[in-house]
């Protein structure tokens, strides 16, 4: 690149950076519901219990766990240090982004593109703060993803060994990543076999499935341990046991959720005399029994066992669909479109916020939110103001980046050059998509996981346009040149 543009390139990456520590200065987020009990089982890691063998819950994977677990034993600030290591994530993810935008277009301007357009993404970087799995979750997946585009184009057994490691991340950070490598299947057997390119029109594909089988073996060996100790714990070698729980909210939840009824089956028996006579009716006076942790809750506190409530949920929620299917279906269609549609109306405050008003010095906040972990925040106007007015909250945005993102895949699929990747991630956002649309209720955090490929697939397509638009003007001047020159020859032969 020239000087001009090296220059130019800086200042958008600086311009990336500052958004990053803005958002850090701010604070952190508190430590509420599910961050408090990462934190808490994040010191058992730190004691040494790695299998949370002190915690018998079926509903979590133990990634997130382990990282926190390793910054609590490992610094004197742990909060500090983590909020910091999730920093330097979120960049790291725009960054595979980029190179994985560069190994698919085999274009360097794509660079440029991803770059400029991750400076507004805004609500994304806020979640560095909080104690939650989603920018670790995020990064992983990413890093999958690029280390699936490497190997398909020179599978090498070091190649299926890191393929094999990021699926295993990705899963124990979320259970959700445990079939994206369907996907990734496909994606490998249309480049191999049905658009090769000249990368891979050489290669041995039978040395490549040995390369993926080996993949296969290692994803298998990092969720084992895992495995082994759901069944040391609950006699079942699993992964988690938490679709009851989802399913129980969109069933039984009015708005989003199908509102159903409680069923009368032998498991909506089972599950009111588990609880109780007067807990039962507590629940059903005040209708709070349609709400997931209620009923979870108050079934553990009876002496059934984590994964054995999460069963017997599905139970019932899986008999109340199938006498209202078509209103679930219903339902499940129009979360499957608030996915992309649902406003960011709530994201996670920072000390920041909560300390705007003087009411409380920043020790009380955190003996209240924090843990009693040392905290900091700081008002950061402009990033102040781009939080006030992002993008994320606007409904009508949200739509337009869903009809973009729409025909940013379509575009890649129809060009040849991009039509396996156009695939693969079109893939990976319908299954992300419709999984969530089916096991949850639409919120922006659910969302947020596609967003870097939603990022890769537009700034793919707006490359492809650039490039197309070059060719045919190319075309175009070719044509007229030779038209022109047509009639300059007719004229003269007309003259002489």
């Amino acid at each position: 690149m020239s000087l001009p543009r090296k220059i130019g390139f800086f200042l958008l990456l600086g311009l990336l950076i500052a958004k990053v520590v803005g958002v850090v200065m701010r604070g952190p987020s508190p430590m509420v519901l599910d961050a408090r009990f990462y934190w808490e089982l994040g010191g058992l890691v730190a004691d040494g219990d790695w299998l949370l063998m002190q915690r018998p819950v079926a509903y979590r994977t133990p990634a997130y766990p382990w990282l926190i677990g390793l910054f609590r034993a490992a610094c004197s600030d742990p909060l500090f240090a983590l909020v910091c290591f999730q920093s330097v994530l979120w960049i790291a993810t725009i960054g595979l982004i980029a190179a994985l935008a560069a190994e698919i277009s085999r274009s360097r301007r794509v660079v440029w593109v991803v770059v400029a357009l991750a400076i507004p993404m805004l609500c994304s970087a806020v979640y560095v703060t909080t104690v939650l799995t989603e920018t670790l979750f995020v990064f992983s997946v990413v890093l999958h993803l690029w280390t699936v585009a490497r190997f398909t184009r020179q599978p090498t057994v070091a190649g299926g060994v890191f393929v094999g490691l990021t699926l295993g991340l990705a899963i124990l950070t979320r259970p959700v990543a445990m079939l994206v490598w369907i996907a990734d299947v496909v994606y490998v057997i249309t480049c191999w076999y049905w658009i090769a390119n000249p990368a891979t029109k050489h290669l041995c594909r039978r040395r490549g499935w040995i390369c993926v089988m080996l993949a296969g073996i290692v994803t298998v060996a990092c969720v084992g341990p895992w495995l082994a100790r759901n069944h040391a714990l609950f006699g079942k070698a699993m992964l988690t046991e938490f679709v009851g729980r989802n399913i129980w909210i969109v069933t039984f939840q009015d708005g989003s959720g199908a509102g159903l009824e409680l069923p009368d089956t032998d498991g909506a028996a089972q599950l009111k005399t588990q609880m109780g006579d007067g807990v039962w009716a507590t629940l059903s006076d005040e209708q709070s029994w349609r709400h997931t942790w209620t009923v979870s809750n108050a079934l553990t506190a009876s002496g059934m066992d984590d994964p054995s409530a999460d069963r017997l949920m599905k139970r019932v929620a899986t008999d109340a669909i199938a006498e209202e299917p078509l209103q679930f279906a219903r339902k499940a269609v129009r979360r499957l479109v608030n996915f992309w549609r649902t406003r960011a109306t709530e994201i996670p405050a920072q000390l920041a916020d909560l300390a705007a008003d003087g009411t409380a010095t920043r020790e009380q906040l955190s003996e209240k939110f924090y843990g009693g972990q040392p905290v900091w925040g700081i008002k950061v106007p402009p990033v102040d103001t781009a939080l006030r007015h992002r993008w994320s909250n606007w409904l009508a945005g949200n739509t337009l980046l869903m009809f973009a993102t729409l025909a940013s895949t379509m575009l890649l699929i129809w060009r040849r050059p991009t039509r396996a990747a156009g695939l693969w991630l079109g893939a990976i956002l319908g299954y992300f998509a419709t999984v969530t649309a089916v096991l949850e209720i639409p919120a922006y955090r659910y969302r947020m996981i596609v967003e870097p490929i939603v990022l890769l697939v537009i700034a793919l397509a707006i490359v492809s346009l650039s490039t197309g638009a070059g060719g045919l003007k190319v075309w175009w001047g070719g044509l007229v040149k030779k038209f022109s020159g047509q009639k300059i020859r007719k004229k003269s032969a007309g003259t002489s």
